[in-house]
């Protein structure tokens, strides 16, 4: 009956839209297969934002790069999307990402049979732009979901942050990498479509600068950052909590899909198991977070005694 129910409805559509996105390695071969005669031996394959090549390869090795590439993405969306139990918006919006991703792709092979087949000009900016966008849109909703109901103004018993000065440099680094590239663009529209992976690294530097802020009070924990609520689990959402280990493959930062989240920089802190997933905080020093969750579940058998 548990089988039938999740095969069925959105996590029905949810699975069968994951397992689609695998098409693309079919699609990939037929577009090639049928251009085939018409490409030279030797084709170009990369194009700067002047949309001039600047990259070729035999026609074999661009059609096993774009299969590789295809079979990466299809496997990444499988693996990430299969966790999924509860699809959300933006386990929804993350699905719509990875077919973005499939459909550049797709576009970008189309462009370099037109290009070496028939001398069809290349134009890179929309394409990268509309990328850009979509990852954009992702981190928006990502934000916006499983918040949780802001608690009354109760004054916090404890602040416990967690950031990374690393992560921030690597970052940094890569921000100032971008504008230098961005200023070099020979146009304005490739100045725009490199306009907004800046913005989204600048916003990666601050937020692991700043870190994660995780305020402990009697109605429960509030995750924040840069004064922004992330999050809010009440006291009486948390079933139990433990000391766990962080795997790297997970990535860092604001992570998970569907009933689970990640606040991590790091590779220790502690899972919180709720009444609607899971939850996981990470901490240089977890046992201090321990001890937070314990004076808040204290608090809350003390208000079930007195009642």
């Amino acid at each position: 009956m548990t089988r039938t129910l999740e095969n069925s409805g959105p996590h029905g559509a949810f699975k069968a839209l994951t397992a689609l996105i695998w098409i693309a390695l079919p699609a990939i071969a037929g577009l090639y297969a049928s251009a085939w005669a018409q490409l030279p031996a030797r084709i170009a394959t990369h194009f700067n934002f002047a949309n001039q090549p600047n990259g070729w390869m035999s026609r074999k090795g661009s059609l096993i790069f774009f299969l590789v590439f295809a079979t990466l993405v299809a496997g990444t969306a499988t693996w990430v999307l299969s966790r999924v139990k509860s699809p959300d918006p933006s386990a929804w919006a993350l699905l719509t990402l990875f077919y973005v991703i499939i459909g550049i792709l797709i576009w970008a092979e189309q462009s370099v049979i037109a290009y070496n087949a028939q001398g069809r000009a290349v134009n890179v900016i929309p394409v990268f732009g509309a990328g850009m966008l979509a990852a954009a849109v992702l981190v928006v909703i990502a934000l916006g979901t499983r918040r949780g109901a802001k608690f009354p103004s109760n004054p916090a018993f404890a602040d416990e942050r967690h950031a990374s000065a690393a992560w921030a440099a690597l970052f940094g680094v890569l921000t100032m990498i971008t504008i230098r590239l961005t200023a070099m663009a020979p146009n304005i529209g490739s100045r725009l479509g490199l306009g907004l992976p800046v913005v989204l690294l600048l916003g990666s530097t601050a937020l692991a600068w700043s870190g994660f802020h995780y305020l402990f009070s009697p109605a429960g924990v509030e995750i924040r950052t840069m004064g922004f609520r992330l999050r809010s689990i009440s006291a009486g959402e948390i079933q139990s909590y433990a000391v766990d280990h962080w795997n790297w493959t997970g990535g860092y930062g604001i992570r998970g899909v569907g009933n689970r989240r990640a606040y991590v920089w790091g590779n220790r802190g502690v899972r919180i198991t709720t009444a609607n997933g899971q939850v996981f905080l990470g901490h240089d020093h977890p046992d201090k977070l321990i001890r937070d969750l314990e004076l808040i579940t204290r608090a809350g058998e003390a208000g079930k005694k007195q009642f």
